[in-house]
């Protein structure tokens, strides 16, 4: 009897080991097919968007990639259930060996302790990375109130035709500008063009409006809600939103006010005090806020605080193509980018920085398409040019200089040293294709402006070398 028994035992417990060895094998195995399969998307994706890359995925594509998994899964069993029709018996079986063991052990925890646990690490991924649950929910909420899509109808963009401010604006009698609503009925009354009614909501607040600069120097932020911003005619980036959108839904525009960031290198550090910088050393600088106007139902991005950078008039950032919006705004919600293979942070950082004026010339950057890239002693930069362009296009640069720290002075990583600019070599052939070299003295960091050259001289593009 004892015999017995201990056989039993061991047939039992060898029988145990098995099964865990099964298991053990069933999760490698899964594992290893949503390896496969999460490759395999993302190659897909690459494909499409040749941007993309793994290292680049966003919570959005993390949610559709792993959704896909479950989908496979799903469909796999019900193909199975279908193929081999098992009896309940055999079903309830299938189903246990499908279980994780660690999942049968979660049932044996009290319900009071397995949603304390849960709400504790739910806070803990938020402390560490709040956006993974902010961005997600204001996206939803952006789809469900605008549901942004890339626009279909291309703008009158560059504005050409109409490269003045617009005459409503300009000869509004001043009785009109009582109110918010006097000044979008006098509009509404005076511009059926829709196009044309919305550039003259873009002039408005773009010639009524000065940036506040002694924000930037006390840090003493005023009200920026579109009344005082009205009446005060002295706003930030939020100030210059906030009027357009007020003044456009009262004219009976969709407008939505938009929140993102700006190029790092983009950050006009100057004006901002140094005392500011170093009570507020963890602020984002880089934080700014923008406008998305609907016009023949096509979301189009507006800037009103960029076009009114200097004295004379600009409508650069006046409904221009989302792919020239992107190369120095980004969006907190992905939805407002309004491309059909939206960018990551690091892809937007990376790319060079390309400003209105080169797309509006029609230019191609050939090389360089990093905005950094690693080079022995010589730059290469080269720019295809359409036929019948009349323009030169020159480059200098100009070393980074690399501040120390000290406690009298706020360290800058990429601070550009007012050494003069040197000029780069230009040459162009009879293609149109435009090849600069860039000669650096020693090596080091160096930023290379690139300016077109006609009647005037036009910022186009902006770039970073690392000579070795």
């Amino acid at each position: 009897m004892r015999r017995n028994f201990e056989k039993l035992f061991r047939e039992e417990l060898h029988q145990r080991r098995q099964k865990k060895r099964k298991r053990i094998v069933w999760i490698i195995g899964a594992l290893l097919l949503i390896g496969i399969i999460f490759k395999g998307v993302a190659y897909f994706l690459h494909q499409s968007n040749p941007n993309f890359r793994i290292s680049y995925l966003d919570w959005s594509s993390i949610i559709l990639l792993l959704s896909i998994v479950a989908l496979i899964c799903i469909f796999g069993l019900i193909f199975y259930l279908i193929k081999n029709k098992p009896s309940r018996k055999n079903y309830e079986s299938l189903l246990l060996k499908l279980q994780i063991p660690i999942l049968r052990h979660i049932g044996s925890i009290k319900y009071k302790y397995l949603l304390g646990y849960t709400l504790l690490l739910i806070a803990i991924i938020y402390q560490a990375n709040p956006p993974l649950f902010t961005n997600p929910i204001n996206n939803i909420i952006v789809n469900i109130i605008y549901k942004p899509k890339a626009p279909v109808l291309n703008s009158p963009w560059p504005w050409k035709n109409n490269a003045t401010i617009h005459p409503i604006i300009a000869n509004m009698p001043s009785e009109v500008e009582t109110s918010i609503k006097s000044v979008a009925k006098y509009v509404v009354s005076k511009e059926p063009n829709p196009y044309l009614r919305v550039k003259a909501l873009h002039d408005y607040v773009v010639s009524r409006t000065s940036y506040d600069l002694e924000v930037l120097k006390t840090g003493t932020r005023p009200a920026q809600d579109a009344e005082t911003v009205f009446f005060s005619h002295k706003a930030v980036c939020e100030g210059y939103a906030n009027l357009f959108k007020a003044l456009g839904r009262a004219m009976g525009i969709d407008v939505a006010y938009v929140e993102g960031t700006i190029r790092r290198d983009l950050v006009p550090k100057e004006l901002i005090s140094q005392y500011l910088r170093v009570l507020n050393s963890d602020y984002d600088w880089t934080l700014h806020a923008w406008n998305a106007v609907k016009i023949y139902d096509n979301w189009q991005l507006v800037d009103t605080t960029w076009d009114d950078g200097d004295s004379s008039y600009s409508a650069d950032y006046f409904l221009p193509p989302a792919k020239v919006m992107i190369m120095s705004h980004f969006p907190h919600q992905e939805v407002w980018q309004l491309l059909d293979h939206p960018k990551s942070k690091n892809n937007f950082e990376e790319n060079p920085i390309l400003t209105p004026q080169f797309f509006i010339e029609d230019l191609t950057l050939i090389s360089p398409n990093k905005y950094q890239t690693t080079v022995r002693k010589t730059a290469s930069i080269k720019i295809q040019s359409p036929q019948g362009y009349n323009k030169d296009i020159l480059a200098a640069f100009t070393k980074i200089k690399e501040d120390k720290p000290s406690f009298w002075k706020l360290p800058e990583a990429s601070k550009v040293s007012q050494d003069k600019l040197q000029k780069c070599e230009s040459k162009r052939n009879l293609s149109g294709e435009t090849q600069i070299f860039c000669q650096f003295p020693k090596p080091g960091n160096y930023q290379v402006i690139v300016v077109s050259r006609g009647q005037k001289v036009d910022f186009i593009g902006q770039l970073k070398f690392h000579a070795v």
